[in-house]
């Protein structure tokens, strides 16, 4: 099923422009596909921008089982990262977790580790945390707000993302009304 984009503003004609740059924009960075609703209220008279999505799925984190394979020979395990997005953050995590001494970067994607056990021990190595596609998400929401808006504030509930934004002060009543709609993209009434 197909994402649902709302757009509640002024200018009938204005809505339809900001639906097509926001589903773009999400579009672009790959991350239209994760989600099932969202919901833009464009204020511009005020200024007041409230962007609320709901994920399909809450992210959960990656390990390195889900973006490569891995093979163990002699105290040595073999990385094949078969996801490119992922090849950063693959050999970030094994630094990390085994140290610069003990992995060797053969090739973009090939990786040696020394030391593991096995290579189920590598595959549970965390490559991505679940908070990482929901800071994804707040940076693509952010990009298509309007230029020139300063103050901003994001609530994030499992699946659920709404982050606000005003010229002017963050008055009580924007965190109210942005709060509202985050509550009811959280109980599914919008």
């Amino acid at each position: 099923m197909a994402s649902e984009t709302i757009v509640n503003g002024p200018d009938p004609y204005g809505n339809d422009g900001y639906r097509l740059l926001y589903e773009e924009i999400m579009y672009d960075i790959g991350k239209l596909a994760a989600l099932d609703k969202s919901y833009l209220l464009l204020k511009p008279e005020v200024p007041l921008f409230v962007m609320s999505v709901r994920l399909k799925t809450k992210p959960s984190p990656k390990k390195i089982g889900d973006v490569a394979m891995t093979r163990a020979e002699r105290n040595v395990v073999f990385v094949s990262i078969s996801d490119e997005l992922y090849a950063p953050g693959v050999l970030k995590s094994l630094w990390k977790t085994y140290g610069r001494d003990n992995v060797q970067q053969l090739d973009r994607l090939d990786i040696t580790v020394s030391g593991p056990d096995t290579s189920a021990e590598v595959d549970g190595v965390e490559v991505e945390s679940q908070d990482q596609p929901v800071q994804e998400v707040i940076g693509a929401l952010w990009r298509v707000m309007p230029e020139g808006i300063r103050n901003r504030r994001a609530f994030t509930d499992g699946n659920t993302i709404t982050v606000m934004a005003t010229e002017e002060i963050m008055r009580p009543e924007h965190l109210l009304e942005a709060r509202e709609i985050h509550d009811k993209m959280v109980k599914g009434e919008i």
